[in-house]
């Protein structure tokens, strides 16, 4: 199953790593566990909380016509797509 999404907002942001979390099999907790973290910072990211620094990348990515876009893959067997670094330094 493949998911994919164009990101725009913290909430739409928030609902990808949901997904992803999700397809994953983890629960908040487990995630928050593997990064360390406690599960509330997970639930305000899902929950699209926003951040001034969050606010702040979705604005200049408007103002430079800039889009990002998600992609959720729970197949290990097709290849990930390279970064875009990777990809420039060929």
């Amino acid at each position: 199953m493949t998911a994919r999404g164009e990101v725009r907002s913290a909430e739409a942001l928030g609902r990808m790593l949901q997904q992803g979390r999700l397809v994953s099999g983890l629960t908040q907790r487990d995630l928050a566990d593997r990064l360390d973290t406690d599960q509330k910072y997970i639930w305000a990211l899902e929950s699209g909380k926003k951040t001034i620094v969050l606010e702040r990348i979705f604005e200049i990515m408007r103002e430079t016509g800039i889009r990002m876009y998600m992609e959720i893959d729970s197949s290990a067997d097709e290849p990930p797509i390279p970064d875009i670094a990777e990809v420039s330094r060929g």
